[in-house]
């Protein structure tokens, strides 16, 4: 249910900048103000500032005005009330109701539990009653005491289905814990379609405008609007007007004026607490904000910086780097390791083949090659049986060649070698531990450099170091892991510890800040107050003037033979002495209106107060709750008050609440489009719902008595049925179209447009079965008995004359409507 109304820049309204521009006792500079305080706190401390641009005076219309031109806020409607354990509900009971504009009476005798529907639907999304108000004395501490179900107080909840505009289907939904005695140890909640629970109803944002709008009027609560103290009564018209823009933008000014004129002893009175707060604090952060906050004129970017952790600290640093030692992983060592383990062996191979290489070619054969070459071809002087000639000469010299790249290999092997020894050096020497900061004392400190020491202290022999780095690596970890545990933890507490002391700090900057810039802040702000108070007062009485025309309107529908005529209404006084005066004419003679009123005459002029508001186009609420209205209202005012709800209804989703007949009997007498629920209950608080009477209902009822009706002549019937048997399906499908596309959470001017361009009944039966009017449903209508038939008659014959036996042709309309509305 957020929409642009939450914003606080939708608050500025051509109606408030024109009483500025008006209001010759207003600086410039003043209306300024006055602009970026409607737009919302910080935009006024900009203003207040300097540092924000100018407001222009030329503002788009808010979405909260009350104009025909202002746009509609996305809105709700009740698909349902489900109730368990919950005043006169013992089991669990579900009222369904039809989301959509349209007028619904819920009807049953006293006792039945309409309305702990009422009053759970109030509990729910308000938190209270008008009931549990403390504020009206006995009545409510009775019912304080059996709000749950004497019968079943277990499980006790209430759930509220939605249809919300723009969003689809959601659940409002109230629990109570087993045994809890007081209504407002509960559990609210709120959930989107498809979506998790959301704790709490904050998501909707309905806070203010359950108060601003109230959707949800009891008899008890209509009765006492008019007859509370005159103080709430001026409260009570003063929400009614829609002035929480301006009395908020007004209180908002007058805070910041109060404000600015405390920042400065708000600022000393901290600096105390915090002195004392921080005075023996064993941290090196707090020693240096008490060096600071001692000071004639503390530094605050220091302070700042030290509360956010941006100012250097030795000791809490040190701790985060020595939190953060590391020691190389398993992976990389046993790589090491097996690196070295390797070259040493590879070299240990090639250094015995050098030796032997080098005592049977190098000395032997160069030896010999010297003698051929001085004493040429001769007989071998060691052997004496071969010959050193040159074929001898040429094995000699491949031979040589041959130990020349063996040499080559062994160069390698020795590289490699040296650098196997370089990276375990690497690993080994790669493991570092700071040192520990000197104001903090860490036990497993000791066993990690014992660990580091050994760790280091390597064999001479390569073969020897691998497995030494091996055998002690895991021994390493766990010392490091250890300290680094222990480090975190001791990390931690002192980080815990400060929390609260940079918080406290974080207070003080902003204190200091707002003092140090208080004085031009100030007097802009008086100004502003000032501006926007008179301002107020304008708007107020623009804003009654239309009430008062608007009320008359009402009254005048519903005062029918009342000789009392609706005069002004008027606000008086401030603080402690506000009150409203009602005044009215009768016969000529004015009067106070609650002076001369009957009980009835008082009901009819709340409704007639509260109900235009109620309704207002900027309210969120699509509907309008009602708990018998009318008990102290004669038969004449039933039906004005029935015209009036239909008149309402026509955009409005209106459910009324009755245990009164004349009710729904005025709404069958004037023929009005509504549904009729009725509640029954039976023993142990068993209560059922009975869906009694809508319009396609009402419409097949009409049909079936003219059917049984022997006075109408046959010709009549048959051309008159038709007609009746379209409506009734059309009807049908109307109801079926609208719950479903307002239930996913389409818009309703959206709905109401594609509803009203579909004119053929059989493209709506179209739309209602596939979604798409131009669909061919000739499947659908084969699937059930009668179905052809039944469509034919709404589609053609509608547009002719009846050549069925007509009972008949009704059933098979009837059971059409049923299939419909069995559609999924």
């Amino acid at each position: 249910m957020n929409d642009t109304r939450g914003s606080t820049r939708t608050l500025l309204t051509d109606e408030i900048t024109e009483l500025l521009e008006a209001d010759d006792a207003s600086e410039t500079d003043a209306q300024y103000v006055v602009l970026a305080a409607l737009e919302g706190a910080d935009e006024l401390a900009d203003m207040l500032d300097n540092s924000a641009p100018v407001p222009t005076t030329e503002t788009e219309a808010p979405a909260e005005t009350d104009t025909e031109d202002s746009p509609e806020p996305s809105g709700a409607f009740i698909e349902s009330v489900t109730v368990s354990g919950f005043r006169g509900i013992g089991p669990q009971a579900t009222l369904p109701l039809y989301p959509a504009p349209g007028l619904t009476i819920v009807a049953g005798r006293n006792g039945s539990g309409k309305s702990s529907f009422s009053e759970a639907i109030e509990v729910a999304l308000t938190g209270n009653t008008y009931r549990w108000n403390k504020q009206n004395g006995r009545k409510a501490a009775v019912w304080q005491q059996h709000w749950r179900n004497l019968h079943q107080a277990e499980p006790c909840e209430v759930r509220i289905g939605l249809a919300v505009e723009g969003q689809g289907a959601a659940t409002v939904g109230v629990t109570w814990a087993a045994g809890t005695g007081d209504l407002a140890d509960r559990k609210s909640w709120f959930q989107r379609a498809g979506q998790r629970q959301e704790e709490g109803l904050d998501s909707l944002g309905w806070d203010r405008d359950i108060e601003r709008y109230q959707p949800i009027l009891s008899y008890d609560e209509l009765g006492g609007l008019l007859e509370s103290e005159p103080s709430k009564l001026h409260d009570k018209i003063n929400e009614v007007l829609g002035l929480e823009q301006a009395t908020d933008t007004e209180q908002l000014l007058t805070d910041v004026v109060k404000r600015l004129g405390e920042a400065e002893e708000a600022r000393k009175a901290c600096t105390r607490e915090l002195k004392k707060q921080l005075d023996g604090v064993d941290d090196e952060r707090a020693h240096a904000a008490l060096a600071q906050l001692r000071k004639h004129r503390p530094d605050v970017d220091e302070v700042e910086r030290i509360a956010t952790g941006a100012a250097p600290q030795r000791g809490i640093d040190g701790l985060r780097t020595l939190a953060e030692v590391t020691i190389p992983a398993d992976d990389v060592v046993a790589e090491a390791v097996g690196e070295l383990r390797g070259a040493a062996g590879a070299w240990a191979e090639l250094a015995d083949q050098a030796a032997t290489l080098a005592d049977r070619r190098t000395t032997l054969l160069r030896n010999a090659l010297d003698v051929h070459a001085h004493e040429g071809d001769i007989e071998c002087p060691v052997c004496g049986e071969g010959t050193l000639d040159d074929a001898w000469r040429q094995q000699v010299e491949d031979a040589l060649e041959a130990e020349r790249a063996e040499s080559q290999q062994r160069r390698a092997t020795g590289d490699r070698l040296e650098r196997a020894r370089r990276r375990l050096a690497d690993v080994v020497d790669g493991v570092l531990i700071p040192a520990t900061p000197e104001q903090f004392s860490l036990s497993t400190r000791a066993a990690a450099d014992e660990a580091v020491r050994r760790w280091k202290d390597l064999p001479d022999n390569d073969v020897e170091r691998a497995s030494h780095v091996e055998r002690v690596h895991p021994e390493l970890a766990e010392a490091v892991a250890s300290l680094r545990d222990e480090t975190r933890q001791l990390l931690a507490e002192h980080e815990d510890a400060w929390a609260s002391h940079a918080l406290d700090l974080g207070e003080w900057v902003k204190l200091a800040r707002d003092a140090a810039a208080q004085q031009p802040r100030l007097e802009r702000a008086k100004a502003g107050r000032d501006a926007m108070r008179r301002v107020r007062e304008q708007l107020r009485n623009n804003r009654l003037a239309a009430l008062e025309e608007r009320a008359r309107e009402i009254w005048a529908a519903l005062k029918q033979e009342s000789n009392v005529e609706l005069g002004g209404i008027r606000f008086k006084g401030r603080a402690t002495r506000r009150q409203l005066e009602l005044y009215a004419d009768v016969d000529g003679a004015d009067a106070e209106a609650l002076g001369v009123m009957s009980q009835g005459e008082l009901h009819g002029l709340a409704l007639a107060l509260f109900l235009p508001r109620a309704t207002a186009p900027a309210s969120p609420f699509r509907f309008v709750v009602l708990d018998d209205p009318i008990q102290a209202m004669d038969p004449a005012k039933v039906d004005s008050f029935v015209k009036v709800l239909a008149g309402f209804a026509r955009d409005r989703q209106v459910v009324v609440f009755s245990h009164d007949d004349r009710l729904p009997q005025a709404v069958r007498q004037l023929g009005v489009d509504a549904r009729i629920v009725e509640v029954n209950r039976d023993s142990e608080s068993a209560v059922t719902v009975a869906n009694c009477e809508d319009p396609a209902r009402r419409l097949l009822d009409d049909a079936f008595a003219i059917c049984k009706d022997q006075q109408v002549p046959d010709e009549v019937r048959r051309r008159v049925l038709p007609g009746l048997c379209r409506q009734a399906v059309e009807a049908a499908c109307h109801e079926l179209y609208l719950n479903r596309r307002l239930t996913r959470g389409d818009a309703r001017t959206d709905v109401e447009d594609g509803w009203r361009s579909v004119e053929r009944t059989k493209n709506r039966i179209a739309l209602v079965v596939e979604g798409d009017p131009e669909a061919d449903i000739s499947g659908w209508k084969r699937r059930g008995p009668g179905r052809s038939e039944a469509f034919g008659l709404v589609t053609g014959g509608a547009h002719g004359q009846l050549d069925r036996d007509p009972l008949d042709a009704v059933r098979s309309v009837e059971n059409l409507v049923k299939d419909l509305r069995s559609t999924r």
